[in-house]
């Protein structure tokens, strides 16, 4: 299992198999919080979630589209300097 120290709350991270959306996160409120990212997810889309999901951990009250802009921009930048993680990120399916 992977934690996420944000904010000073700790949050699980999950690969969730069947997920409705591409990412959820919980309030930071909740016990037993969690991050979770779908699986289906790889390359740079994955990113996004993922820095999307982390923003709304470390601050509940920003509005939804700044939050999304803000991660996409991020995520963008990381890619386009090389980030990639080697277990999940071999080929592109996101962008």
């Amino acid at each position: 299992m992977r934690y996420l120290t944000l904010n000073g709350k700790r949050w699980q991270l999950r690969e969730v198999p069947r997920l409705n959306a591409d990412g959820e996160c919980d309030a930071p409120t909740t016990r037993g919080k969690a991050i979770r990212i779908a699986a289906r997810l790889r390359g740079e889309r994955r990113l996004d979630v993922l820095i999307h999901e982390m923003l709304h951990a470390c601050n509940w009250t920003i509005d939804e589209d700044h939050i999304a802009q803000t991660a996409a921009d991020i995520a963008r930048v990381l890619w386009r300097l090389g980030y990639r993680h080697p277990l999940w990120d071999s080929e592109d399916h996101g962008r």
